[in-house]
């Protein structure tokens, strides 16, 4: 296992575009958009986000990361995420980039942002407005930077 923090930044991120078909859901192109990304501390397959634009401490409390594809412990479902061999200091950008460029198709868990439309219209903003990600729309967990890493929930 290996630890390790990103900051806010811009990253381009794929998410998988679905249409209205009849009654169903018909799965058309991957599109990605350089869009404004919360700071994300990981604990190899598990990110979790934070709220701070620099200096986190060991009370830190964590929020939800707001990405489909985790399920509701927060590790990342891998379906089309090319995935290092290892959890080595040297794989750390092999997982990021693994992450950001994998597909975002679906949600595992309830809620992910506080954005008032919802998570689909929060990253449809980011990916149109270029700004930075809005840290209030963030979901504030009980969860310590301490128990994050310990691999405890709050």
């Amino acid at each position: 296992m290996i630890v390790w923090w990103t900051p806010a930044q811009r990253r381009k991120c794929s998410t998988r575009e679905l249409r209205r078909k009849g009654r169903g859901v018909e799965r058309t192109c991957l599109s990605s958009a350089s869009s404004g990304v919360a700071g994300l501390e990981w604990r190899t397959q598990y990110p979790g986000a934070h709220r701070e634009r620099r200096g986190l401490g060991a009370s830190t409390k964590l929020a939800v990361a707001p990405y489909w594809n985790l399920s509701d412990d927060g590790r990342v479902c891998t379906g089309t995420m090319r995935r290092p061999d290892s959890a080595s200091v040297g794989a750390i950008l092999s997982w990021e980039r693994g992450f950001y460029e994998s597909a975002f198709t679906h949600a595992n868990v309830g809620r992910l942002t506080r954005h008032e439309g919802g998570f689909e219209a929060l990253w449809t903003g980011l990916a149109e407005k270029r700004q930075r990600f809005p840290l209030q729309t963030l979901i504030v967990l009980p969860q310590t930077l301490t128990q994050f890493v310990r691999g405890e929930r709050a």
